[in-house]
C-alpha cells in the first residue's frame, strides 16, 4: 500500500552518514535516511547488524558519533517499542496509565485508548493481573500498546512480531496501518516477510553497520535472485567475491560436509558472472538454485544465518 500522499511533508528526521561508535568499535557506519510523514520503512539485517542501534537513534535514546541528524520538531513525540520488555510488577492498566499521564494525555483520553487498545490486542481480561506472571507475548502486547497509547507521528517498533500468536499479528498489523493511513510515519526492524510486504514503503539493508542496499516499494518483487553453493578455490580473483557487485550475502554452507564449502546469493543478473569468475579461480560448483520473492531481501531476515565475514580468507 503507498503512503497518503496528502499527509506527506518534509522529512520528520534526516540522517547523512550517521556513525556510532561503543568502546572504540563501530557499530553504525555512514547511515543515510530520510523518514516521512505516512510512510513505513523498514530495516532488515542479521542480528548484530545495527537494527536497535539506529532504531535507538532515531528515537534519540542514544547520541550519534559522527554524521548528521535533523528534526523537524525537537518536540516531537515518538513511540518507541523495543525488543525486549520486562515482567513488570504492575498491571497493564496501571502501566498504560500512568505511561499516558507522563505523556500528558488527558484522563477521559487515557481511559478510551487504554480499552482500545487492550480490546484490539486480547487483553481485556487481563488489564487488572501483575505482569511478572505473564507470557513473553502479552508483554510484547503491552509493550506495543505502550509505544501506540498516545498516536505519535513516528513510531519505531524493534521486531514487533516477536512472541506474538497469528491473531495479535493480524491485529497488530491492522493497527499500524490504520496509524499510517493517518499520517503517522513508521521505521520498524522485522524477520517476517509478510510485513516488508504488507507496509514497507523503503527498505534499508543493514550489514556490521553500513546500509548495503536500499529498495523501493516498486521494486520489491521486481527480480529473483541466485544461490551458488560451491567449493575448493585455490587462487583468490581479482575482485573478492564479496566485494563484487551483486552479492547479496556469502555464508560458510551448513548443507555440505566439506570445510571449505560456500553459500552466496547473488544478483540474478549477475549469476553468470560470479560462475565464471568461481571455475577461473579454480572452484567446483555444487549447485545453483534460481529463488525468489522480496527481490532477494529475504536472504537477510534470517537472523540465525551468519554472514561469511570479509577477509577471512586472506
Amino acid at each position: 500500500m503507498k503512503p497518503n500522499r496528502s499527509v506527506i511533508q518534509s522529512p520528520l528526521i534526516e540522517l547523512e552518514r550517521v556513525g556510532k561508535i561503543y568502546h572504540g568499535v563501530t557499530v553504525l557506519d555512514e547511515v543515510s535516511m530520510n523518514i516521512e510523514s505516512g510512510s513505513a520503512t523498514a530495516i532488515i539485517g542479521r542480528n548484530g547488524s545495527g537494527k536497535s542501534t539506529l532504531l535507538s537513534i532515531l528515537g534519540g535514546l542514544i547520541q550519534i558519533s559522527n554524521g548528521s541528524l535533523l528534526r523537524k520538531d525537537k518536540r516531537m513525540q515518538i513511540g518507541y517499542a523495543p525488543e525486549f520488555f520486562p515482567p513488570l510488577k504492575f498491571t497493564p492498566e496501571e502501566f498504560l496509565r500512568s505511561v499516558g499521564r507522563f505523556q500528558g494525555l488527558a484522563p477521559k483520553e487515557i481511559d478510551h485508548r487504554i480499552t482500545e487498545l487492550l480490546v484490539c490486542f486480547r487483553l481485556e481480561s487481563f488489564r487488572a493481573r501483575s505482569m511478572e506472571s505473564f507470557s513473553k507475548g502479552m508483554l510484547q502486547k503491552v509493550n506495543l500498546m505502550q509505544s501506540m497509547l498516545n498516536r505519535p507521528p513516528l513510531l519505531l517498533l524493534d521486531e514487533p512480531m516477536s512472541g506474538l500468536d497469528a491473531p495479535a499479528q493480524d491485529s497488530l498489523l491492522e493497527f499500524v496501518h490504520e496509524m499510517k493511513r493517518q499520517g503517522t510515519a513508521l521505521v520498524f526492524s522485522a524477520h517476517e516477510s509478510q510485513w516488508i510486504e504488507a507496509l514497507a514503503d523503503d527498505v534499508h539493508v543493514l550489514h556490521a553497520g553500513r546500509t548495503i542496499r536500499t529498495v523501493n516499494r516498486t521494486e520489491l518483487h521486481s527480480s529473483t535472485y541466485s544461490r551458488i553453493v560451491f567449493k575448493g578455490i585455490s587462487q583468490r580473483p581479482d575482485t573478492p567475491l564479496e566485494q563484487m557487485p551483486g552479492i547479496l550475502s556469502m555464508a560458510l554452507s551448513k548443507e555440505q560436509q566439506d570445510a571449505d564449502c560456500l553459500v552466496i546469493s547473488v544478483q540474478a543478473a549477475e549469476c553468470d558472472t560470479f560462475l565464471r569468475t568461481i571455475l577461473d579461480a579454480g572452484g567446483s560448483i555444487i549447485s545453483v538454485e534460481r529463488k525468489g520473492g522480496l527481490s532477494g531481501l529475504e536472504v537477510w531476515m534470517n537472523p540465525q544465518e551468519e554472514a561469511f565475514k570479509r577477509g577471512s580468507e586472506s
